[in-house]
């Protein structure tokens, strides 16, 4: 990780440590960081910890649809699909935004696996004083971000971040009790889970199925079953939203994307990408939509 020194920077509406952490306060816009628009899909690329203060969130995450209220914390993971299905004129929320190289740069072991494991419990609602407690975190972090001259501020940063998740991470498993998931569930959050991680150069369900020791008929059943969605459109979902991320970003050329998510040519990737969206990757591209 390059020296914080040299990537500090801080705005009006947010700060952050270079790319591995974003903190969004009460009221500021999200823009383009985590875009809450109603009708709008997104694929996070962070861990998000989103702590509504006033207002309503409705959302479906994957294919769990949840409402966000005062005093509740949303987390998803790295690959989820947020649909923003409703936001109340007054919602408001505190937000950190943290990346995969950052948290697994810290000190964490099971600990971090073990709050990983929420992801079929989402949505948590806060205990009397977890609230300040999480502002003030925030608070801390951002105080310290206005400071890029302490001399230890890299290693001062990530102590306080072990801290945190030693400490927050098993209150949020414990404050409620997990749902029981029917078989057909767990068999496709893991696939999920499994896309999210691997999806730029795994495309056949054979090979998921695989990995989870079940048929790839089974896995199929499952996925369509619960999700409504089948397992081949799970795993399009993902490269398309990756494939705009990474035209709307201009880094890459067309060529370089394709060969990133896996097709075996440029030509491949324009016809599964204009059969989705009915345009080619050129033109948006071109376009920066």
């Amino acid at each position: 990780m390059e020296n914080i020194h040299e990537q500090f920077e801080q705005t009006v509406s947010l700060c952050h440590y270079g790319d591995d952490i974003y903190l969004l306060d009460e009221g500021q816009p999200l823009g383009e960081l985590m875009p809450l628009v109603s009708g709008r899909e997104i694929m996070t690329d962070k861990i998000v910890f989103l702590m509504c203060r006033s207002g309503l969130l409705h959302i479906r995450l994957n294919y769990h649809e949840l409402s966000l209220v005062a005093g509740q914390v949303l987390i998803a993971l790295p690959g989820m699909i947020i649909d923003t299905l409703e936001v109340s004129p007054d919602f408001r929320a505190t937000t950190m935004l943290l990346s995969e190289r950052f948290t697994d740069s810290l000190n964490l072991g099971s600990s971090y696996r073990i709050m990983l494991s929420i992801q079929r419990q989402p949505v948590v609602t806060l205990m009397a004083g977890m609230e300040d407690a999480m502002l003030n975190f925030v608070g801390m972090i951002r105080g310290l971000l206005t400071l890029p001259s302490h001399p230890n501020l890299d290693r001062v940063v990530h102590l306080l971040f072990e801290s945190w998740f030693f400490g927050f991470g098993p209150y949020l498993h414990s404050t409620e009790s997990q749902r029981i998931a029917t078989a057909a569930e767990m068999h496709t959050e893991q696939f999920l889970r499994l896309v999210e991680q691997n999806f730029r150069q795994q495309h056949s369900i054979g090979w998921y199925a695989s990995q989870m020791n079940i048929t790839p008929k089974r896995l199929s059943i499952c996925v369509k079953q619960t999700s409504g969605s089948t397992a081949t459109q799970w795993i399009d979902r993902h490269r398309l939203h990756e494939s705009i991320r990474q035209l709307r970003s201009g880094k890459l050329t067309v060529k370089e994307i394709s060969s990133k998510l896996g097709f075996p040519n440029q030509s491949a990737f324009g016809t599964w990408f204009k059969r989705l969206t009915n345009t080619s990757p050129s033109k948006m591209d071109r376009e920066h939509l």
